[in-house]
């Protein structure tokens, strides 16, 4: 009788084999906090973190990200193959993943935000950190918002969706003056530090792991002009090559999503700025047949064994649905 998880490396393997047919599971994470948030439960925390990491180590071949779009565009990508991708830039990506990272010899790609790494933190953890030491009544109607209850973690989680909702489209300035304003009016505090500093962006790279650029400021890149959109682009990857002494190959674009967020334009652009691979957060796998500047990738949520690979499983067999190679 086979074990599970030979079953289970079978299935992965005829679903994302080797060659003409194969399939690239670009996975993505964002935050590792050393211990469970109350406010963002989904965040993997150290815990499950180095638990999904083992899990992917055994199931599948990770790679560094050039290495394996090289081989899916040349047919010679190994069976179940897989890739690790953080963005914006979190002081817990050098902290905690990347210690998890190198105990499990995985390789894996920080996508950083410039802006953020010299501000010290995301407009959106403005809000985030905001309501979570809100008081039990904040009104932003001042701000064009409601008035919110913060009573509980699920009214707080409720209140980040509303207000990042909104803002997120907004105009780049107007995005973080309302969120000062709203982490100024809940704490009267100065913001907090979540970002990694360039000496520890710089020392992923010295540990082996690679640097990748994600804007300058976290816009979406659709709402802004041609001019400004390049910018982005190309400061990034120059701030990167500063910080790291190498220009970086690899991009990601801002919230991700294909045709909303960012378009062929963007990945012409990209092009031109010398990156070589681009990724997006269309949740899929990557085939040959897929642009090398709008790459598929996914979040494995599951926190259980059997869930892990039936998620990397599912998105495998889905890439199959609607055509394709």
């Amino acid at each position: 009788m086979i074990s599970a998880d030979v079953f289970r490396r079978f299935v992965l393997g005829f679903f994302s084999p080797s060659g003409k047919r194969a399939r690239l599971m670009v996975l993505t994470f964002h935050q590792v906090p050393l211990d469970p948030d109350p406010i963002a439960p989904g965040l993997p925390h150290s815990g499950v973190f180095a638990e999904q990491m083992r899990w992917l180590a055994a199931y599948c071949t990770v790679m560094p990200l050039l290495e394996a779009a090289q081989g899916l565009q040349e047919n010679k990508l190994p069976a179940r193959a897989a890739c690790i991708t953080f963005d914006d830039g979190y002081a817990n990506n050098f902290d905690v993943a990347a210690s998890i990272l190198r105990e499990c010899r995985l390789p894996a790609i920080f996508f950083v935000t410039a802006g953020a790494i010299e501000k010290g933190i995301m407009w959106n953890d403005l809000v985030i950190e905001g309501i979570r030491v809100g008081s039990h009544d904040l009104s932003l109607k001042d701000l064009g918002f409601g008035e919110y209850r913060l009573t509980d973690d699920t009214s707080r989680r409720t209140a980040i969706n509303d207000i990042i909702t909104k803002l997120k489209y907004k105009e780049l300035a107007a995005r973080w003056a309302i969120a000062e304003s709203i982490y100024s009016q809940a704490t009267g505090k100065s913001p907090p530090r979540l970002m990694m500093t360039t000496e520890q962006v710089a020392g992923l790279g010295t540990q082996g792991f690679d640097i990748g650029a994600h804007t300058m400021n976290h816009p979406i890149l659709k709402e802004l002009s041609p001019d400004d959109a390049r910018h982005e682009i190309e400061a990034s990857r120059n701030w990167v090559g500063d910080v790291t002494g190498s220009k970086p190959m690899a991009f990601a674009y801002p919230n991700g999503r294909p045709g909303i967020d960012f378009d062929t334009s963007h990945e012409k652009m990209a092009c031109e700025a010398g990156f070589q691979v681009a990724v997006s957060t269309r949740w899929a796998c990557a085939k040959r047949t897929d642009s090398l500047f709008a790459l598929p990738r996914f979040t494995p949520w599951e926190r259980d064994k059997h869930g892990f690979w039936l998620r990397l499983a599912k998105t495998a067999v889905r890439s199959y649905i609607g055509g394709g190679d």
